[in-house]
């Protein structure tokens, strides 16, 4: 089985970068920036950088106490101010910072930057100097990021001139995705109207970049050699799915992103000793955590019972625990409370202590706002059907009394305006009027949601027109009876990773880069075909009788899925839903990671408008297809 990305970004540092450094003595140092710590920080722990003989790791930004004997990786981001930070190293010549350099850099080193190293007095202390191409965040064994939020406002707002830049720039990344996993992918593109969207333009850059590195990388033309197992790659933009970022879910991972308060992936929370002392925790989270990376796609409801299951198995098959513990807990509250009776097993127990804040942290935010009422409801439209599967013909009745309620915060409610708007295919200019003075929504929240029209989203119902939702949109609701009433929608993604195992994606709607001949190609590259990448059905299912089975165990070629604009973590969880259904393994990748709350502060930053004439949306309306397509 192929090394998933995480592993094999590990497996690159690592070997081609710490281990390829040998000092005399053993010993040496690593140098990061902001950017290359957090692609290290993704795939490795410090145990793991410590036992290749680094003694210290240090931010380049930050003045450090001179070693003068000691060699120094330096590995950076080739912006301009890391340069300079690297040139103040060793500015004196008789001063180094260091005896050696051994130079890495996350992505290509502009010219004009290679110039002003080769012009200072750092040059003859060079040893090394490799453009690493790993510059992305390996950020879950199926999920990566390019950590550029920036990036959907560029793409998506009417005001910048050109996307250019940006669109080379993301596919250089993806091509450095494709180049860490050695492969060499057969690539499609979510088509769209006029080609108005980014996807072929960043589909058609990066098979430009791949076909070039094939023919000049012996490496990787022999890593990435084609055979019938030839990997997929699926470009998207965040116009493939609006519904996603904005919906409640109640699985545990997206629900605490959701709801709680993490920045940067780290958790701050109040932990209670056994003395009843409190102090303030700071906890990553991450597959580093065993518990995390098994609870992380659970229903909220599924996560608290085996977080009581577990602990209840624990008190059973330890007597001494009974002494203390009274024997079995039901909530998370008595969970907490047992833990700090007993201290002898306090150090096994700790792990326990961070996710029964967050499962109750996440719970009493839920029961505080009454998301029972508003999350129904936003099932309803998205999916266009009710608990009981029968078609939703009314959702305006359903709204008033959630966004003249108090207790609904505010952001919910422009979250409800948004899913009604998307799911009735626009809005009359009297709903829309009367709804958002209803919910008292600010002109700024109003255009931002206005400003959903830059994501392919019809604002404006001109006529009368039915709600009926589209076909196409009934691949979204769930073909198998849900667990649970508020998690009734798909996402888009899931949909379309389903459909590129089964071989049943549309070519109209997601064609191809390029058409390959048999012939022509394999004598190229020493290639199979596109038309031989896709095994029928038939064949898949006698592949896999040979398997062991299990969800880490995957046979044939893997999916790449990139959005373009941002990714959900219910669109993460999704793809790791396909691989354990399918025994295929299917990669997400974006260029962010988005929560409702940050989806919607970037949808405000798209346009601003200063003047709303008697707020209408005929106000905000103009051609986004002409914006998108004009600036590639």
């Amino acid at each position: 089985m192929a090394e998933k990305i995480k592993d094999r970004s590990r497996k690159r540092i690592i070997e081609e970068m710490i281990r390829s450094v040998k000092p005399a003595s053993g010993w040496k140092v690593l140098i990061v920036d902001k950017e290359s710590m957090r692609i290290i920080s993704a795939c490795c722990r410090m145990f793991d950088i410590m036992e290749e003989g680094v003694s210290l790791v240090e931010n380049i930004d930050i003045a450090r106490e001179p070693l003068k004997s000691t060699e120094a990786i330096y590995f950076l981001s080739p912006k301009s101010s890391s340069i300079d930070a690297l040139l103040r190293d060793f500015k004196d010549p008789s001063e180094p910072q260091y005896m050696f350099v051994h130079l890495f850099f996350t992505s290509r080193l502009p010219e004009e930057e290679l110039k002003r190293i080769k012009g200072s007095s750092i040059l003859s202390r060079i040893r090394a100097l490799k453009e690493m191409n790993l510059d992305f965040i390996a950020f879950e064994q199926q999920a990566f990021h390019f950590d550029s939020p920036e990036t959907f406002k560029t793409l998506f707002s009417p005001d910048v001139a050109s996307r250019s830049t940006e669109l080379r720039s993301i596919s250089d990344k993806i091509a450095s995705v494709c180049a860490t996993l050695n492969e060499y992918p057969t690539i499609r593109y979510m088509h769209t109207k006029d080609n108005s969207g980014f996807s072929n333009t960043i589909a058609q850059l990066v098979q430009d970049k791949l076909d070039n590195l094939m023919r000049t990388s012996p490496d990787f033309r022999e890593a990435a050699k084609i055979t019938t197992n030839r990997a997929t790659l699926l470009i998207l933009d965040r116009a493939v799915d609006p519904i996603a970022p904005i919906l409640h879910e109640f699985t545990y991972q997206a629900m605490v992103y959701d709801l709680l308060a993490v920045e940067n992936d780290r958790y701050k929370f109040q932990a209670t000793a056994n003395s009843g002392e409190t102090k303030e925790k700071e906890v990553l989270l991450g597959e580093n955590d065993p518990l995390w990376a098994t609870l992380r796609h659970m229903h909220i409801a599924e996560t608290m019972n085996w977080l009581l299951d577990n602990f209840n198995s624990f008190l059973n098959e330890n007597k001494a625990s009974k002494l203390t513990s009274g024997g079995k807990v039901s909530t998370l509250k008595e969970m907490g409370e047992a833990m700090r009776s007993m201290p002898q097993y306090q150090e096994m127990l700790a792990k326990y202590s961070l996710h029964i804040n967050m499962a109750s942290a996440a719970m009493n935010i839920f029961n505080l706002n009454d998301l029972t009422k508003i999350a129904g409801l936003e099932q309803d439209m998205a999916t266009g059907e009710d608990a009981d599967g029968k078609v939703v013909k009314n959702a305006i009745s359903s709204i008033p009394a959630l966004l003249t309620d108090p207790q609904v915060p505010q952001l919910d409610k422009v979250r409800l305006l948004m899913l009604f708007i998307i799911s009735q295919e626009g809005i009359k200019d009297a709903d829309r009027k009367r709804l958002m003075d209803m919910a008292k929504i600010s002109f700024e929240d109003q255009a931002c949601i206005s400003n959903l029209r830059y994501l392919g989203v019809t604002l404006l119902r001109a006529t009368k027109g039915s709600t009926k939702k589209k076909s196409k949109d009934k691949k979204k609701q769930r073909n198998d009876a849900p667990a649970y009433d508020l998690s009734r929608y798909i996402p888009t993604v899931k949909s379309l990773a389903e459909s590129l195992v089964d071989n049943s994606l549309s070519a109209t709607e997601f064609p191809f880069t390029k058409v390959q001949d048999d012939t022509l190609e394999a004598s190229k590259v020493g290639a199979t075909s596109l038309r031989k990448t896709t095994q029928p059905k038939w064949a898949d299912k006698e592949n896999r009788k040979s398997e062991k089975p299990g969800a880490s165990n995957t046979i044939g070629g893997r999916f790449i899925i990139f959005i373009a604009g941002g990714m959900t973590y219910s669109e993460m969880r999704a793809v790791y839903e396909v691989t354990a259904k399918h025994h295929r393994e299917v990669i997400i990748g974006s260029t962010s990671l988005l929560t409702p709350q940050t989806f919607i502060s970037e949808l405000r930053g798209l346009k601003k408008i200063d003047k709303v004439d008697s707020g209408t949306f005929s106000d905000f309306t103009e051609t986004t297809a002409a914006t998108r397509k004009g600036t590639k």
